[in-house]
């Protein structure tokens, strides 16, 4: 029952951001960086074998030169409970088992093909024994930390924060539709929205069309671009009748 117990724990750990352990910065590139004291999760995953990290528990600062963000109610609470991700630095025992995989996928690749020795190796085996540098991909990327509302930072940090969530989470909000043509299972929509004229297309509109409440609903088009419309209500007529039949 302990054990079960200190798996449940380690599987709903969850570190807060705030400003005594995190501090929001912005490059010169407008990209959105962290400094933040907090556990390395790759650390955990090094101990499989039942052995004991003694470095487990340890807290240590980071600097992420570019974090991600993403809400964990984008309708309901825009500015509340944010997942902040990026990449944590390679520690040095990953650094030498990649080095070490390298040089193994090497040595059986020139079992397979082998060839003459000649002064000089060939510029592809050699780079192979390189470790890997850290990527921004979506892949590689760990959770630091939630944000529980974005007003516990200061000013200037909450501008870098939801300056990033309105980029990300950008939707054109539709105020006239001009018009809805169906054919064979896609719709064409040609509407007016607050940053001009926009011409879309929605495949199987009934299941594209998402109504958040009952006057609010939003578009996802082929192409998983979403278009909101922020009141039914306040639509004109002429427009609401347009896709009056998808509701």
């Amino acid at each position: 029952m302990e054990a079960n117990k200190n798996n449940i724990n380690e599987i709903i750990d969850i570190v807060y951001l705030t400003p005594e352990n995190a501090q929001f910065i912005l490059s010169e590139n407008k990209f959105l960086q962290l400094k933040a004291k907090v556990r390395n999760p790759e650390k955990k995953q090094l101990d499989k074998d039942g052995k004991e990290n003694a470095n487990e528990n340890e807290i240590e600062e980071f600097f992420f030169e570019r974090v991600f963000l993403h809400r964990a109610f984008p309708f309901a609470n825009p500015f509340e409970f944010i997942s902040v991700s990026g990449n944590f630095p390679k520690t040095e025992e990953q650094i030498q088992k990649e080095k070490e995989e390298a040089e193994k996928k090497k040595a059986e690749e020139a079992s397979k093909n082998p060839v003459t020795s000649t002064e000089g190796n060939s510029p592809a085996l050699s780079s192979e024994t390189s470790p890997k540098e850290n990527t921004t991909s979506f892949g590689d990327l760990k959770e630091i930390g939630i944000i529980t509302n974005v007003n516990v930072f200061d000013e200037i940090q909450q501008k870098y924060i939801t300056d990033e969530l309105n980029r990300k989470y950008f939707i054109p909000i539709i105020e006239i539709i001009n018009s809805v043509k169906e054919k064979y299972g896609f719709s064409y929509w040609d509407v007016k929205t607050n940053i001009g004229k926009i011409k879309f297309t929605v495949h199987d509109a009934y299941r594209n069309i998402l109504k958040i409440t009952e006057d609010r609903i939003m578009v996802t088009d082929v192409n998983g671009n979403r278009y909101e419309i922020v009141s039914l209500n306040g639509m004109d007529r002429q427009s609401f009748r347009k896709i009056e039949l998808f509701l």
